[in-house]
């Protein structure tokens, strides 16, 4: 279930919308994408089944993609760091203007 890419995805979202999750399902996700828990440990810890654990972990990543589906707040982060990135881009090239013109002024 941990695909690198797909965890990374996963607890991008959970840092928007954990609010939106309860306290046993922020619980398992913590334990299992932070904590690096297998199914086994924290089924142990919250005397479940293994299965148990695998389907909340199931209903957990498919209500934060509902909750990204619908309200974007992840994609609209993303479009923002990449207008931040042309930002840092103009200045570079502000600065490099400059130092032109104090070249070309001396």
């Amino acid at each position: 279930m941990k695909d690198l890419e797909k965890s990374n995805e996963l607890i991008i979202l959970y840092e928007l919308y954990s609010k939106l999750l309860t306290t046993k399902q922020k619980e398992y996700f913590e334990l299992y994408f932070f904590d690096d828990y297998s199914l086994n440990e924290i089924a142990g810890l919250k005397s479940v089944s293994r299965n148990a654990v695998y389907d909340s972990l199931v209903k957990i990543t498919s209500a934060l993609q509902k909750f990204e589906n619908n309200l974007q707040l992840g994609f609209k982060q993303h479009q923002r760091d990449i207008i931040y990135q042309e930002f840092e881009n103009i200045k570079e090239c502000v600065r490099l203007i400059k130092k032109l013109k104090k070249i070309d002024s001396d």
